[in-house]
């Protein structure tokens, strides 16, 4: 299990920027930040990020093809390559894509590590949580599910 110490600006799941009680921009913990960083690559593909053309999980180009086995597995290793270059260590991702109905397949990350704030301290009430991403999107927002 590896140990997350950065920060970023806070982005709620459509990507937006959100402002602070204080007036500012929010800025998110360090498992916040992860969970933004997860987002963003599902919803790249690559050469869609111009200051870094290697960034996506690509997963736009599973769009139209058949729902077979081969496509999740696909699936699940253009995801699991991307975040784990990206954002996470391997011993922190789980990664499952299996079909929903005839049109959409879930996407199911399994999201672990130690999260710590800007001094170093344990974030509490941190644990492993499930992030499910609907593909393609039914509404246009990916869901996020606690797992307690």
């Amino acid at each position: 299990m590896a140990n997350y110490f950065f920060n970023d600006i806070f982005a709620n799941t459509s990507g937006d920027i959100e402002i602070g009680a204080n007036g500012d921009i929010k800025l998110a913990d360090a498992y916040d930040s992860i969970k933004n960083a997860i987002n963003f690559l599902l919803k790249t593909d690559k050469g869609q990020y111009r200051p870094d053309k290697r960034v996506g999980c690509d997963l736009g180009t599973f769009i139209g093809q058949m729902t077979y086995n081969e496509t999740f597995d696909l699936m699940e290793n253009s995801v699991n390559a991307n975040i784990t270059k990206f954002v996470l260590d391997q011993s922190d991702l789980q990664v499952h894509v299996m079909p929903i109905d005839q049109n959409n397949a879930g996407v199911f990350l399994l999201v672990g590590g130690s999260y710590f704030d800007e001094i170093g301290n344990p974030l509490t009430g941190v644990q492993a949580e499930v992030i499910t991403y609907v593909y393609p999107y039914s509404d246009g927002q990916p869901k996020l599910i606690n797992i307690n």
